[in-house]
């Protein structure tokens, strides 16, 4: 899944269940593991808050960062 201006807005009006559920989706698609993480719907609306105030440059940072620590972790799996 492309990750932009208009995917956050679209996920950010899902329900909070259905909204976690991609989160975690996501997630899984890079490599991190949130299955066992519990969510609070105050903690939801604070990620909605700031998935609508993200510009496309934090997009592309935030992806940089997750890319890189997805690389990381495979170097540490490897040895």
């Amino acid at each position: 899944m492309k990750i932009d201006k208009k995917t956050l807005d679209m996920l950010s009006s899902l329900p909070d269940d259905s909204l976690w559920k991609m989160i975690v989706t996501i997630g899984n698609a890079s490599g991190i593991d949130l299955s066992r993480v519990r969510v609070r719907p105050e903690e939801l609306q604070k990620l909605r808050y700031a998935m609508g105030n993200l510009t496309d440059e934090d997009i592309g940072r935030a992806s940089e960062i997750l890319n890189s620590a997805k690389k990381q972790g495979k170097q540490e799996r490897n040895g």
